[in-house]
């Protein structure tokens, strides 16, 4: 049957027969995503004549950034990365060990919360690394998880946890007690949430019907729609393409909403009200989809069985614009592309400030997960799939 994956960490949907297992690239029956080694990462120097242009069109700030980073003058622009914390052994003392981590925030204390959905619970620990508390368990009952997808540290210093299985989000204070859960009713699909500051949820709703469609929505606390911040269409079976549009989002510390479709290097901002007040564009030169790419991808998502008869492939002549995006507590875009780098492990990032300008490109051997108060945490899996979570400090060298 066809499968579609709704989101890269570790939620999707499939057609006709719905299920939500972890992924391994897009592998809808596997585990997800690579090793590396990550430590001093460098950027392309910027290229004389590209220039930033930033205008305002009928009261929406567009910022039309070139294909090459063109950072102010004086700006550092090399990134630097030093491992601080290693998370996670494969043997010794349990409390050290995770099973699936798949998902990481933090507190104003930087406590880390690092969801695993394997064990189906929650790990905290503390700066050190030190384990401080172990919040949730399987199960059907409150505060208990089935399939947890997506964990937040709310601006109400509460966990939220996206159960989209059982089609709840489950909210525990800080401690790990248990305080409420919102139902998302016959929002099937419904996943990757977000409370913003005065209790609002954002979130990216899934709806398969005669054709596949995804709307990222504004909710009220009690998770009624306020407005829909877009829609756009997935995939009409049985034609399935491989790359199908995803839609990425996150909130700023104004409640502003930074989204984006990876078919497009465009991303939008908009206000609590839902109005249109930034747009960030690049200039974007599409990675061509070779046989090999063909090949690699049918791998990942079908492995060594052939192609469903009833589904009828159709493969883009080139890569999606870009492939993800993480934002800091700033406003800055770590945007993941798809540009091919010579070295197999890592992946170029294509770094913007908090006024949308185009100022870095870097190599990363790892996934970014979260980026907060000068740190970036990763989950990292190392040649035997066991995975670890890593914190780094982040700096900007000349």
């Amino acid at each position: 049957m066809m499968g579609i994956l709704a989101r890269d960490n570790c939620m999707y949907v499939q057609m006709v027969h719905i299920s939500r297992e972890g992924v391994k690239g897009l592998n809808l029956r596997r585990s997800f995503w690579l090793s590396g080694l990550l430590f001093v990462l460098f950027t392309s120097a910027p290229v004389s004549g590209q220039e930033i242009k930033i205008k305002v069109e009928n009261g929406v700030t567009v910022v039309h950034n070139p294909l090459k980073p063109a950072p102010p003058p004086g700006l550092p622009t090399r990134l630097v990365l030093r491992e601080e914390i290693a998370i996670g052994n494969k043997e010794g003392r349990e409390e050290d060990m995770l099973l699936q981590p798949i998902d990481i925030d933090t507190d104003d204390d930087g406590n880390m919360y690092i969801l695993d959905r394997k064990a189906l619970h929650i790990k905290v620990y503390d700066g050190q690394g030190q384990l401080v508390r172990t919040i949730g368990k399987k199960g059907q009952g409150p505060g208990e998880f089935q399939s947890p997808s997506d964990i937040q540290i709310t601006p109400q210093k509460e966990i939220l946890v996206c159960d989209p299985v059982v089609r709840k989000l489950l909210f525990f204070r800080l401690d790990g007690s248990f305080l409420r859960e919102l139902s998302a009713g016959k929002m099937w699909l419904f996943g990757r949430a977000k409370v913003d500051s005065k209790g609002n949820v954002i979130g990216d709703h899934t709806i398969i019907d005669q054709e596949a469609r995804s709307d990222l929505i504004k909710f009220s606390p009690l998770l009624k729609p306020t407005f829909t911040i877009g829609s756009f269409p997935i995939a009409k079976p049985p034609v399935f393409n491989p790359y199908f549009p995803l839609v990425f989002f996150d909130v700023t510390q104004e409640d502003k909403i930074v989204w984006g479709i990876t078919t497009e290097y465009e991303f939008r901002v908009i206000n609590p009200d839902g109005q249109l007040v930034k747009r960030i564009l690049k200039d974007h030169r599409p990675e061509r989809l070779t046989k090999e790419d063909q090949e690699k991808r049918s791998k990942e998502i079908w492995g060594d069985s052939p192609v469903p008869s009833d589904v009828r492939v159709d493969w883009p002549a080139s890569f999606p614009a870009f492939q993800e995006f993480t934002m800091d507590d700033r406003g800055w875009l770590l945007v993941r592309t798809y540009e091919k780098t010579s070295d197999s492990k890592a992946s170029s990032y294509d770094i913007f400030d908090g006024e949308g300008r185009y100022i870095a490109r870097i190599l990363l051997a790892q996934r970014p997960r979260h980026w907060k108060k000068g740190k970036l945490y990763t989950i990292e899996e190392d040649e035997e799939s066991y995975r670890s979570v890593k914190k780094y400090s982040v700096s900007w060298e000349d």
